[in-house]
C-alpha cells in the first residue's frame, strides 16, 4: 500500500504530471495502468490498477444498497 502526499503540477492541456519517483514505484511494482479519482473534487487519488480492482472486489461483496458503499462509489464514480 503506497501513501503520502506529492505535490504534482497539472500542464496547460489538462495533463497531470505525477511526480518521477512515485511513478517509476509505481511502474515497478504494478504495472502502469492508474485509477484517478478524487473524494471532494479538490485533490486527486491516485491508485495502481490492480489496488482499484482489490477495493472494487471487497465492495462487491456489500449488499448493493449499503449506505457507506453507495457514497464511496457515487464520489469515485463522479470524479473517476
Amino acid at each position: 500500500m503506497l501513501r503520502g502526499n506529492y505535490t504534482a503540477r497539472i500542464d496547460s492541456k489538462g495533463r497531470l504530471k505525477v511526480p518521477t519517483l512515485f511513478r517509476r514505484y509505481v511502474e515497478e511494482k504494478y504495472g502502469a495502468a492508474l485509477y484517478l479519482t478524487s473524494l471532494t473534487g479538490e485533490c486527486v487519488r491516485i491508485y495502481p490498477m490492480p489496488e482499484w480492482e482489490a477495493i472494487e472486489e471487497r465492495l462487491s461483496l456489500l449488499p448493493s444498497m449499503d449506505p457507506a458503499r453507495r457514497k464511496f462509489l457515487d464520489r469515485t464514480n463522479y470524479y473517476g
